[in-house]
């Protein structure tokens, strides 16, 4: 079937109700790709991310970045859903949170966690409605979420957008269809074709967020999705490549493209806008993977030079602040094995060189950031809006 060709679905009504849910054509097809620009940005998101994984495999302690980069993508996706935490609580211990801000952090956590566990199972369990179960289960296993039947497909009708139903901008399939379409979904996965699994996992996002078969979470879900599938398909070797920083950068056009391709057909341009999205955030863990090493690179080199007899200690600790950009000096102690006064010389070393800036002016349980750390991971996504259509 030509990518163009292709008919998303229809209006359904539901008798005795005054409502149209939309019904998604099944997507087990093998996609043809009928347009030049979608060919050429196909081998410019293609050859981008095998840059990124291409570097992922050279880079020495390359598992000392991964947690901060599934941290920066569990910020940036729940943010897209409302929450408001930022990367910098992320790090922090809950009781070191605001209580009016723990939902959202909790909600962040979990979508951590969530991550973590699938990207480990897949060695075990292949991406299927189980493992998607699974996913949600832990996604919603506490917070506002755990009244939202975590880890079970609804049994009623849910919206997107707006108060009701009734002023809703999108109502997804009815849940009698859940089953058929997710089994149609799990199929298209692994059915073996000529589609390139950058494109496949294209219409996978869309389908899933068109079928949306959870009550809560189904956004989140649907992003982790695409590391996952590219991990399993070893486009990646490691976890390093996250879409939701493109996603809320755009998040008006992230909508639209999803609506018009229901609603209109225009299924060439969410994919052409998905390729797009692929390029730009290959590119951007790139360049923050080449800045990070650079920092790493120079801050040894100093460190080194300006410790003197203490500089193996300080080392330890910098190595250990990649996993935790926030410690204390009683963390110090504890990571490093060595007394409350070492441990207080070597945070003030640190402090002095640069490496950490101290967030409290307390006497006791003062606070450390890592800040040249955190500064290129909270660096904004670097995106130009192009509304061109194929």
């Amino acid at each position: 079937m030509k990518i163009s060709q292709f008919q998303a679905g229809k209006f359904q009504s539901i008798h005795a109700y005054d409502y149209q849910y939309f019904l998604p054509e099944p997507i087990d097809h093998s996609f043809e790709i009928d347009s030049g620009d979608l060919q050429v940005q196909l081998e410019k998101s293609t050859r981008l991310l095998g840059e990124l994984n291409a570097m992922a495999r050279m880079v020495p302690d390359i598992d000392l970045f991964i947690m901060s980069f599934i941290n920066n993508e569990a910020t940036l996706s729940s943010k897209i859903e409302g929450t408001q935490t930022e990367l910098d609580d992320v790090f922090k211990a809950e009781n070191d949170i605001n209580v009016e801000q723990k939902d959202d952090w909790l909600e962040v956590r979990l979508y951590i966690d969530t991550l973590n566990e699938s990207i480990k199972k897949l060695d075990k369990l292949p991406i299927s409605m189980r493992l998607i179960k699974q996913m949600h289960k832990t996604l919603l296993s506490s917070g506002r979420g755990k009244n939202k039947s975590p880890g079970e497909f609804r049994t009623s009708q849910n919206w997107i957008g707006g108060t009701s139903i009734n002023n809703a901008d999108f109502i997804p399939p009815h849940q009698h269809f859940l089953y058929e379409l997710m089994s149609d979904l799990e199929q298209f996965l692994h059915t073996r074709n000529s589609v390139p699994d950058i494109i496949k996992i294209a219409i996978i996002h869309y389908q899933f967020e068109t079928i949306h078969p959870f009550l809560d979470g189904n956004g989140r879900i649907g992003r982790i999705l695409i590391p996952l599938y590219l991990v399993s398909k070893g486009l990646l070797s490691k976890p390093l490549f996250y879409m939701s920083a493109f996603f809320e950068a755009n998040k008006d056009d992230y909508y639209k493209k999803l609506m018009n391709a229901r609603l209109k057909n225009d299924f060439s341009d969410w994919i052409m806008f998905f390729l797009r999205g692929v390029e730009q955030t290959a590119k951007h863990g790139i360049e923050t993977l080449m800045a990070i090493l650079d920092m790493k690179n120079n801050l040894t080199k100093k460190i080194h030079d300006e410790s003197g007899n203490r500089s193996s200690n300080n080392l330890r600790l910098f190595d250990e602040l990649f996993k935790t950009p926030f410690i204390q000096v009683n963390q110090v102690k504890e990571k490093l094995c060595v007394s409350p006064t070492t441990a207080k010389y070597i945070v003030d070393d640190l402090v002095e060189i640069g490496v950490l800036k101290e967030l409290t002016n307390n006497k006791r349980n003062r606070l450390f950031a890592f800040q040249p750390y955190l500064s290129l991971l909270n660096k904004p996504f670097p995106i130009q809006n192009d509304d061109k259509k194929i």
